[in-house]
């Protein structure tokens, strides 16, 4: 959910591109691999857009294909299409990219205040087990497989697909987090540059006008004069590198 903040017509544009990225998947994954490889890109899109949406986003990302497949159009696993394609044995597994993009993204949202990779990662191990178990029991029921033979040439290859596939999109959100943390890090101590390289304008200005003024009491300089003097060349110390200090 590390796009929370930013507005809606940015959310609005990564949610149609993880749907367009599952929808262009769709006939290139049925010619490599039928509905196993479909099912695997869909979940990975669905699994990075939970980790940069927040869960209502990521889920319409994740429901416009399945929404698009159900009303006619061929683009479900095995260019499928209509509502009878998830009372087959496959449209248990065809519904992961659900689980991946709402459930992962819950487990941020309820730590909006600080995106913790932790708890994505907790959220997407949930996942996990939920779209497997789903996909099992249509297997197993729809489908008409056995349990050994539902495990042996589904379950297990599955999960160990869904497992890579969560690890891809914790290390996009864990990268992400980091180098956006360490931008942060960068701006901020340019402003802090900046502000102290104004501060010192403004104390040369002041020195200016303390030597434009007659002197009092034979003191040319003055105590004033000297102590700014005094401050100008600490804080001219604290910009330089430790080497370069004396």
């Amino acid at each position: 959910m590390l796009l929370a903040d930013r507005p809606r017509w940015v959310k609005l544009l990564v949610t149609l591109g993880a749907a367009g990225a599952a929808l262009l998947f769709a006939p290139l994954a049925t010619r490599l691999h039928g509905v196993e490889a479909y099912t695997g890109l869909a979940t990975a899109v669905a699994a990075v857009s939970a980790g940069f949406l927040p869960p209502l986003w990521a889920l319409a990302g994740a429901a416009l294909p399945l929404l698009l497949g159900a009303i006619g159009l061929p683009v479900l696993p095995g260019g499928n299409a209509g509502l009878g394609f998830f009372a087959s044995g496959a449209g248990g597994y065809a519904l992961a990219p659900l689980f991946f993009a709402g459930l992962g993204g819950l487990f941020l949202w309820l730590s909006w205040n600080e995106p913790r990779p932790g708890t994505f990662a907790l959220g997407l191990f949930v996942a996990l087990v939920a779209s497997n178990l789903t996909g099992t029991l249509w297997l197993v029921g729809p489908g008409g497989y056995s349990w050994i033979e539902t495990f042996r040439l589904g379950t297990l290859w599955m999960a160990v697909g869904d497992f890579f596939r969560s690890g891809i999109a914790f290390s996009v959100f864990f990268f992400y987090r980091r180098e956006t943390r360490r931008r942060d890090v960068v701006r901020r101590q340019r402003s802090e540059r900046r502000r102290r390289k104004e501060e010192r304008y403004a104390l040369l200005e002041a020195l200016d006008r303390e030597e434009k003024k007659p002197p009092e009491g034979g003191d040319v300089d003055g105590e004033e004069v000297e102590r700014a003097r005094r401050e100008l060349k600490a804080r001219e110390e604290e910009d330089l590198p430790p080497y370069f200090r004396l």
